[in-house]
């Protein structure tokens, strides 16, 4: 028997909007299908724990939301329950409502392993605080790069043409869905902050797109992962949004683990990993996440995202610094 708790944290309940002088009606904000959670017991975990039979403390195994908390949650559920199973520990399957949470827990030891966005890993270098452990596979013809997609109805297409736009980003520690087109951007001598009108925050990729599908946003910043994956559910998209933009390909989103975490649960998971694609009930698991396989970490495959933050941070006079909005 194995152990479910999971950690609603206080997850945005819609688009990022308010905050930003944006206000979008009740009935589209509806149609995002977010889970309803509670605010005021954002550190009380919820759910029903099952430890394994003589298993010590349980697996604090982290997702990062690069999709809504509800469909991270029946995504990566069965993979989370896996690893900690393989491993010998019942699983807490943890979410945090956004990026620098997870890295913030990461870096402090109080996760013991998180599926990461690959800018959140660039994010932990300074500190030296967290390592790389394995990075997935993804299926033939599908790679890791940023997105601009916009509403086929809505006549742009090219950056320039969503210049005084409003325009949605994922996360501000987010590659595909923030530092990749900011990057680009300061690069042609543009500052995102005064280039769009107006930029918000959704949260997640999934609200991103469907953020442009609904017209409630002009232009967003996506994965192309997770486009891939939302028009091989939902076919009708491709009808209604198209790409104006992708950049090159980058190294995929790592599983990390804290660096002070004990060796022989390092080489417990890693092993654990590597081996997932082993057996068919593995292999399921990794295909309903759009994944081949997990391999052996490449740490040159993420020198280009290292190279385009450090590019952000030099633009910024050393400092990383979200866009708040122009």
């Amino acid at each position: 028997m194995s152990s479910r708790t999971l950690n609603w944290a206080a997850f945005p309940l819609g688009l990022a909007l308010l905050g930003l002088g944006v206000i979008v009606g009740a009935g589209r904000l509806a149609r995002l299908n977010e889970p309803v959670l509670d605010f005021s017991a954002r550190e009380q975990p919820v759910g029903v724990e099952r430890d394994l039979p003589g298993a010590t403390a349980p697996l604090r195994f982290a997702v990062a939301t690069m999709v809504s908390a509800e469909a991270t949650f029946s995504t990566y559920a069965r993979l989370v329950e896996r690893i900690g199973r393989d491993v010998g520990r019942g699983d807490v399957f943890i979410l945090r409502p956004s990026y620098s949470d997870v890295r913030a827990e990461l870096e402090q030891g109080s996760i013991d392993v998180a599926f990461v966005c690959t800018g959140t890993y660039v994010h932990t270098l300074a500190g030296g605080k967290v390592e790389l452990l394995v990075q997935p596979e993804f299926e033939d013809g599908v790679d890791y790069r940023s997105l601009l997609i916009v509403s086929v109805r809505s006549g742009f297409e090219k950056l320039g043409d969503l210049r005084g736009a409003v325009v949605a980003f994922t996360d501000p520690e987010s590659n595909t869905g923030y530092l990749v087109p900011t990057a680009n951007l300061l690069a042609l001598g543009h500052d995102p902050r005064t280039f769009f009108g107006k930029i918000v925050f959704t949260g997640s990729h999934d609200r991103s797109i469907l953020a442009v599908a609904l017209g409630v946003v002009d232009g967003a910043a996506v994965d192309s992962l997770v486009w891939f994956s939302k028009k091989r559910e939902d076919p009708s998209l491709a009808a209604e949004i198209k790409v104006i933009w992708k950049s090159e390909p980058y190294g995929p989103p790592p599983i990390l683990v804290p660096a002070g975490l004990e060796e022989g649960l390092v080489q417990a998971l890693r092993q654990a990993f590597l081996n997932l694609d082993g057996d068919e009930k593995g292999r399921a698991i990794l295909s309903s996440i759009g994944i081949k396989r997990f391999v052996p970490l490449r740490r040159e495959d993420y020198q280009s995202v290292i190279e385009l933050y450090r590019f952000v941070q030099a633009e910024r006079g050393g400092a990383w610094e979200h866009l708040d909005g122009p």
